[in-house]
């Protein structure tokens, strides 16, 4: 009886006792969250961060006060467009890649749906590829035609990687880059007005934003 009862104890001290395994449970818990998290900030740093400090999220105010440089590059179509090809017109404009996985498609699915609410060629989209070394001419004609784009009134172009990344961050003030084989740019869309000014910033995942943006388009396109 008393080496059964000795059997018993050895073996309740063998196995480890429900607080040490909900406090195991518990740690498994922990690491998962922080993995989570980890992945979920990475991504965020991705979309966001950049070789200069973004603009925050606001209208620039009715007269702008970012004036644009010009810029040569080429359109879906093959043809040279240049920011004299936007002369007159009111615009909005982002910075994507046909490739990319994760936030492109759905910028490029508020672009479309800009496109379709706003039927007027005093209106303009273009669309910067920040890897146009792969993306060409043809790869971007594909992507447009994917998402119903108006080649008359949206414009998505491609050239000197370079040129694009300068006209990025000195002209637009907003992020594109690399960062090893990871492509950086930024999520956000930007307005011009006729001046070729920067009017505001609007992030494309925020509806409150995009809400603004199309109230400055009607305002801008009443001047």
């Amino acid at each position: 009886m008393s080496m059964e009862v000795e059997l018993k104890s050895s073996e309740q001290r063998a196995r480890p006792s429900d607080r040490t395994l909900r406090g195991l449970l518990w740690g498994v818990l922990a690491l998962v969250i922080v993995g989570i998290v980890g992945v979920n900030l990475r991504s965020f740093v991705y979309q966001k961060s950049g070789t200069t400090a973004e603009p925050s999220d606001s209208s620039l105010g009715l007269d702008g006060r970012g004036q644009l440089p010009d810029f040569s590059l080429t359109n879906q179509r093959g043809a040279p467009f240049a920011l004299s090809d936007l002369h007159g017109k009111v615009w909005v404009a982002d910075f994507i890649f046909t490739s990319c996985p994760t936030i492109c498609p759905a910028m490029t699915v508020q672009m479309a749906d800009l496109q379709d609410e706003f039927a007027t060629g005093d209106l303009h989209f273009v669309s910067f590829s920040v890897d146009p070394e792969r993306d060409s001419p043809e790869v971007l004609l594909h992507y447009a035609d994917q998402y119903g784009a108006d080649s008359n009134r949206w414009s998505f172009l491609t050239g000197r990687k370079d040129a694009i990344y300068q006209l990025a961050h000195e002209g637009f003030n907003l992020a594109a880059g690399h960062r090893g084989s990871e492509i950086l740019h930024s999520t956000r869309f930007a307005l011009v007005d006729r001046s070729q000014r920067v009017h505001g910033y609007y992030d494309s995942r925020s509806p409150g934003s995009l809400q603004q943006l199309r109230k400055d388009i009607k305002t801008l396109l009443k001047k």
